[in-house]
């Protein structure tokens, strides 16, 4: 071990939103970390990214929602979604994505406790990430070194130490830390070093991302608008006159691609200035989900796991990990729960990684068999029907299926208390037990949680108004506010629910 070496509980390799909400979500434990990144300023590709309201729940926790928002689109501002044979033509299609200001209107009076306490957020990317650097440079707990890319990891049964370059200083430092998150993107470079590798999950959907300005594209319409036609889908109206088009190639333009200006004007069908072309990125497009997601004490998440045809898509999921991954290695780190919660981790993860892909595969079929019917003129009511008889184009509560809420695996009902706040507001950083006994019976579950060394909120709620589909008088909810277990009485065995809790028995549940 070099004598110089810089010391962290955690590395997090990557500030972009993995890396940076992984870090932040350490610090809401307590738990300090070093974060490396190679650029110093987020990407300028004005991409227009969807927060569903569950994932912004999540980020409620570590109190972004507030700063996240005035970064935002104008929550008075609905999304319009057109599908049309061409841009200059009429839409045969349209959908709109109610307001957030709307949305927090009809969630506050929903009582069921399935609709999430936070609307979503349409923001962009580098407005995303520009705030979440600024918490981790305001954060005392968080080390964030810009212009320092980590070039090699070796790994072994305590430690792990990554050897980073200092661009700015043109220095080399080697880094020891307890573990290593890989958040450093789709060309990882920790999952390369660490030896892991990415089963594909589908053909390669070859495209161009092209951040372009047009002010008549982006006065066209009245609201930020997302326009699919058949050959390209451009979002527009979200960032003065910067627009963005995604455009699928085929292997013949693949080969021969040489002016994407022409490119982007053949596929919308209006005349573009070619130099309005601000920046163009081609991506492969392969759907793919790395085979494990640890090797030892090194860890991927985001898109050093799992990688999607667009991004953005899997931006929920991309949280999930962030959030998934912090808390256990937090625990890892106070030393109260063992490898078993750690390879949970993977399990969830994964998981849901791959149902993404089949949900994406679902959604991928209905776009294109409603391009087909745009092309070939059916009406309107003909498509609104295959939209709503199909998997849903987007979810913006994301809160999962209403007959699942409350069971363990799943977040629980949400529902205000009786002086008007927030219930999952009272839910502790770690786990939390919910008592709705009026003798407090959960407390001998509380008591043995402690005497392990196993941090537990008790939270007497008896009497709460609580939804009809509350689980059970007894709930126990973990960090990421999904729910352990539940009953009506106390654990016969309180060690027995602990251990499942905690990872000592191998049964555990996610869902973000």
């Amino acid at each position: 071990m070099p004598p110089s070496a810089l010391r962290t509980p955690v590395l997090v390799a990557g500030a972009g939103v993995v890396g940076s909400l992984t870090a932040l979500e350490l610090a809401h434990h307590g738990v300090p970390s070093m974060v490396v990144e190679r650029a110093d300023r987020p990407a300028r590709i004005p991409d227009l990214l969807l927060i569903n309201g569950r994932s912004m729940e999540l980020l409620r926790r570590l109190d972004l929602t507030r700063d996240l928002r005035a970064a935002g689109l104008d929550p008075d501002c609905p999304l319009d979604f057109l599908w049309s044979a061409g841009i200059d033509r009429p839409p045969a299609l349209q959908w709109r994505l109610p307001p957030v200001a709307t949305l927090r209107q009809a969630y506050a009076s929903t009582t069921d406790g399935t609709a999430p306490i936070e609307p979503y957020l349409l923001i962009s990317s580098p407005g995303l990430i520009g705030r979440l650097r600024r918490a981790l440079r305001g954060h005392p707990l968080i080390d964030l070194r810009t212009r320092w890319t980590l070039t090699e990891v070796e790994a072994e049964a305590d430690t792990v130490t990554a050897t980073v370059l200092d661009a700015e200083a043109g220095a080399r430092h080697f880094v020891e830390a307890g573990y290593l998150a890989g958040c450093d993107g789709a060309d990882s470079t920790v999952r390369r070093c660490a030896g892991l590798t990415l089963e594909e999950l589908g053909p390669p959907a070859p495209h161009l991302i092209l951040h372009f300005r047009s002010p008549t594209l982006a006065a066209r319409w009245a609201n930020p608008t997302v326009a699919v036609t058949g050959g390209t889908t451009v979002i527009t109206g979200h960032d003065g006159d910067r627009c963005v088009a995604y455009v699928p190639l085929t292997a013949d333009e693949q080969a021969a691609l040489a002016n994407p200006a022409d490119l982007l004007q053949d596929r919308l069908g209006v005349a573009e200035d070619p130099s309005r072309i601000v920046t163009v990125v081609q991506r492969a497009g392969v759907p793919s989900v790395a085979r494990s997601y640890r090797r030892g004490r090194v860890f991927l998440a985001g898109q050093a796991a799992h990688q999607v045809e667009t991004p953005g898509d899997d931006l929920a999921t991309c949280i999930g990990d962030a959030v998934g991954l912090g808390w256990r290695l937090a625990a890892a780190v106070h030393g109260w729960a063992g490898d078993r919660l750690l390879a949970g981790y993977q399990t969830e993860r994964r998981r849901q990684a791959l149902a993404d892909r089949e949900h994406a595969v679902r959604r991928r079929a209905t776009r294109l068999r409603l391009q087909r019917l745009v092309e070939s003129g059916v009406d309107g009511a003909a498509l609104a029907a295959v939209l709503r008889n199909g998997p849903a184009q987007l979810d913006p509560a994301g809160t999962g299926p209403a007959e699942l809420a409350g069971v363990a695996g799943y977040r629980p009902p949400a529902f205000r208390l009786t002086g008007g706040g927030q219930f999952f507001d009272r839910l502790g950083p770690q786990f939390t037990l919910v008592d709705l006994t009026v003798g407090q019976d959960g407390y001998p579950l509380v008591k043995a949680a402690r005497t392990r060394g196993i941090p537990v909120r008790h939270l007497p709620l008896a009497g709460a108004p609580t939804p009809a589909a509350w689980s059970g008088r007894l709930v126990l909810i973990r960090p990421d506010q999904v729910v352990v277990w539940s009953a009506d009485g106390p654990p016969i065995d309180c060690d027995g629910v602990l251990d499942e809790a905690t990872g000592a028995r191998s049964r555990l549940y996610e869902n973000t």
